[in-house]
């Protein structure tokens, strides 16, 4: 029994409790369905024009589907394997300049030309004070001695600076966390500050 037909029924027993006669409440449905025949006739010849296909037809669409698929993968797969060539190529060619030869042979050239220039004019100066400090007499074995020594007392300097900065830089936080040294401070240190 369906849901109409059982609000129906309940409608007639509660009209049939109150009157005295069994009354039918005219609905116009005869047949005790919803819809009327002729609602019925039009909707199965709607049906039966509608877009529904067989299932011959449904496979015959589906393996055109999967052979259209195939191609776009078989397509994207050729052209992966061309840009793959196209940057083996390119690495190959790379490759094949050696190595640190990312830039253009005429930029090295002028590179170059200018680190040769540069070297040719430190050489003169270092000429020139060679020549003047072997012009004095005496002076030369001796400055010369002396700008060795001067070298490697600063050396000897900026190595000692050096090993301080770290040694200060490590015992900074340390010392700034305990006076003494000792180890972590005592609560009461916190406490008796806050209280004075």
């Amino acid at each position: 029994m369906g849901k109409n037909q059982a609000y129906k029924a309940m409608q007639r027993a509660r009209v049939g409790s109150s009157s005295a006669g069994p009354e039918e409440i005219q609905d116009g449905m005869t047949d005790g369905s919803f819809h009327s025949p002729e609602w019925h006739a039009a909707r199965m010849a709607s049906l039966k024009t509608s877009h529904t296909i067989t299932w011959e037809e449904y496979k015959r669409k589906q393996k055109e589907d999967e052979l259209k698929k195939g191609e776009l993968e078989a397509d994207k797969d050729r052209m992966m394997r061309e840009y793959r060539a196209q940057l083996d190529a390119e690495r190959a060619r790379k490759l094949a300049l050696g190595r640190n030869h990312s830039r253009s042979t005429s930029d090295r050239k002028r590179e170059k030309k200018e680190k040769d220039s540069k070297r040719k004019s430190k050489k003169r100066k270092h000429s020139r004070k060679k020549y003047s400090e072997s012009s004095s007499s005496d002076t030369s074995t001796e400055s010369s001695s002396s700008d060795e020594e001067d070298v490697k007392r600063s050396k000897s300097r900026l190595k000692r600076l050096k090993k301080e900065k770290k040694h200060k830089s490590r015992t900074k936080y340390s010392d700034s966390d305990s006076e003494d040294g000792n180890g972590p401070l005592p609560l009461s240190r916190f406490f008796n500050s806050d209280k004075s």
